[in-house]
């Protein structure tokens, strides 16, 4: 096979590829059986290329995208409600609707942001794909963190109807995020190899803002955990880590127990 062929097999789609080796070695699978809900979720956490190559494939992604986009609301929707629980006593408390209200905004908003510098970082990388197909797997990859998520929501329940310490369980829920998210960024790495990105450098670096970006914005919206009367409270600016230590040196006192610094 001379080289003019080899290069028009690799410039060629991925669905025309189907028994060809990607650029990670590997042969894509055909996402089959649909775009319900529990196939795509089957696929995510099973095999999320297969839907990665049919986000490229398709002519229309969205058919994919907004699933993925469902699934996401779902699940984040769900572990909000649990978080909670951990400041609501009566079912008409704000923070039993707030706190979902408040992860589901939140990340969607913060992915929002992050969607153009992770084309740009993507095509960067050597990235070759639409820019619908990078909407499609920063929809996967969020909902595959709402997944894992979902997946710690007991654990999450326990201690917060078994703890009285916001900062106790703050940083819980930091640690278990930061867990998913890794996770997530993982699959955003191999998309990245499996759409021919080259160079995995500019990735990473969008990985790590993404991951600030959502720190921040649990900052932005607080309290999350906690209830101090009021759904937001912006009369303040504060970045993440020095809002996190005042919490903990507020939560410590003994007067403090269940109240977050206003």
């Amino acid at each position: 096979m001379n080289d003019e062929n080899k290069d028009e097999i690799q410039s060629a789609p991925l669905d025309h590829r189907q028994g060809e080796r990607s650029y990670s070695g590997k042969v894509y699978e055909p996402l089959e059986g649909g775009y319900n809900l529990a196939n795509l979720i089957g696929f995510l956490l099973k095999k999320p290329l297969a839907i990665i190559n049919d986000l490229e494939a398709q002519k229309k992604p969205g058919r994919v995208i907004f699933p993925l986009i469902l699934i996401s609301v779902a699940c984040l929707a769900v572990f909000g409600l649990v978080v909670g629980t951990f400041s609501s006593q009566k079912i008409d408390d704000i923070q039993i609707w707030a706190a979902p209200l408040k992860i589901v905004g939140g990340l969607l908003f913060s992915s929002l942001l992050c969607l153009p510098s992770l084309y740009i970082f993507s095509c960067l990388g050597g990235v070759n794909a639409r820019f619908q197909t990078i909407t499609g797997v920063l929809s996967a990859f969020i909902a595959l963190s709402g997944l894992l998520l979902i997946g710690f929501a007991p654990v999450v329940w326990l201690f917060s109807v078994s703890s009285n310490s916001a900062s106790f369980l703050g940083g819980l829920l930091i640690l278990l995020w930061v867990v998913c998210v890794g996770f997530g960024f993982m699959l955003v790495l191999r998309a990245g190899r499996a759409l021919g990105m080259s160079n995995i450098s500019h990735v990473i670096i969008w990985c790590l803002v993404f991951l600030v970006v959502t720190l921040q914005m649990t900052t932005t919206l607080r309290p999350i955990v906690g209830d101090d009367g009021s759904l937001f409270n912006f009369e303040e600016k504060k970045f993440f880590l020095r809002y996190w230590g005042e919490q903990v040196m507020h939560d410590v006192r003994p007067e403090n127990k269940r109240d977050p610094l206003e």
